[in-house]
């Protein structure tokens, strides 16, 4: 007899998928069709948008804070006659980067004290070889329309705000005199704003801005921060990297030059000691073109002095009372010489 049992069969549920090549769908990207619709976050055209939303960002950040300490730099203005000057003790670097002029000297000084690549040091860069490679800001500021007290920096010609790093930006760098730099003097052009933005420097010209901000060349305009895409930043740092291999080249070529100036200049001296173990020759020339005794008295001299050597030489009697060395004399030669003494 066939006996059914009246148990009910057991089964067990495995909380993954079997081994037929399927997939948790825990991850949306795959859905079918996920991330197509224009309003979903991951579409091409938001991602984009939220490249050119971060770089917006890292300019404003650029602009508005220390690249060292991260603090808010201090635009408050000193008033000038005319117009406002803010940013006072702020400096902008080659690659268009702002500090505390404060912070950068810390830096620096850490930086030649071997205390290495740390916090402080690091965002310096090795490109930046010290304060001559970091150039004053001032900014010309307005009181911010809020009416919370606070202030904007804006272009002096344009009127348009830069401080957000939205519009182009530009640092004026003057082309220093050299009476100037050793002296450190500075005139009205020094105290005024030296930051316009790329619209005011396309509309007046190089040639119109010499006048009030320079003089200048275009290669001493430091784009303030530049953006990463496009290939703008990159061309900056090319220039300044090929600027600063330019000037090594030529202050050594500059140093060898002196150098082979000073090994001619006492290859010269050497020469004119050693022209003879008596007085040299150029002394002897210059004597003789003061006071000496002239050619033709001097050549009279010398024949007069001829003629006595020859007489002497001549007569054994001048030879004996003039001459250098005198030879033992015997009696013969006493006795015929005795009265020729006497008289």
């Amino acid at each position: 007899p066939v006996h059914h049992s009246t148990t009910p069969p057991t089964h067990t549920h495995r909380a993954t998928m079997g081994g037929d090549g399927g997939t948790i769908s825990s991850n949306r990207t795959y859905l079918r069709g996920a991330g197509k619709a224009c309003h979903t976050a991951d579409h091409p055209s938001n991602a984009l948008k939220r490249a050119k939303l971060e770089e917006a960002e890292r300019a404003r950040l650029t602009m508005t804070t220390c690249a060292i300490s991260g603090a808010v730099l201090d635009i408050s203005p000193v008033h000038k006659s005319g117009g406002s000057v803010g940013g006072i003790g702020i400096v902008a670097c080659p690659h268009g980067r702002l500090y505390k002029r404060e912070n950068a000297l810390e830096a620096l000084l850490r930086r030649s004290q071997g205390a290495g690549d740390d916090d402080k040091t690091a965002p310096l860069g090795t490109y930046i070889r010290g304060m001559k490679d970091l150039y004053p800001v001032r900014f010309h500021v307005v009181p911010t329309s809020n009416g919370e007290g606070g202030y904007i920096a804006a272009c002096p010609i344009t009127g348009s705000e830069i401080g957000n790093g939205n519009i182009a930006s530009y640092l004026i760098v003057r082309a220093k005199s050299k009476d100037k730099r050793k002296n450190g003097d500075t005139d009205e052009v020094d105290e005024n704003p030296n930051v316009l933005s790329e619209r005011a420097v396309k509309e007046m010209g190089l040639d119109g801005l010499q006048a009030e901000y320079g003089p200048f060349e275009e290669k001493d305009m430091i784009r303030l921060a530049p953006p990463r895409a496009g290939g703008v930043f990159d061309e900056i740092r090319s220039k300044w990297e090929a600027r600063v291999e330019m000037e090594a080249l030529a202050k050594q070529k500059k140093k060898d030059k002196k150098r082979k100036r000073s090994a001619d200049g006492d290859n010269a001296k050497i020469s004119s000691k050693v022209e003879s173990p008596g007085v040299p020759i150029a002394i002897d020339e210059r004597l003789r073109g003061k006071g000496s005794v002239p050619d033709s008295k001097r050549t009279a001299v010398d024949e007069a002095r001829s003629t006595v050597q020859s007489a002497v030489s001549q007569s054994s009697v001048l030879s004996n009372l003039f001459g250098k060395g005198k030879k033992p004399q015997t009696e013969k030669e006493k006795a015929e010489t005795l009265f020729t003494r006497n008289c």
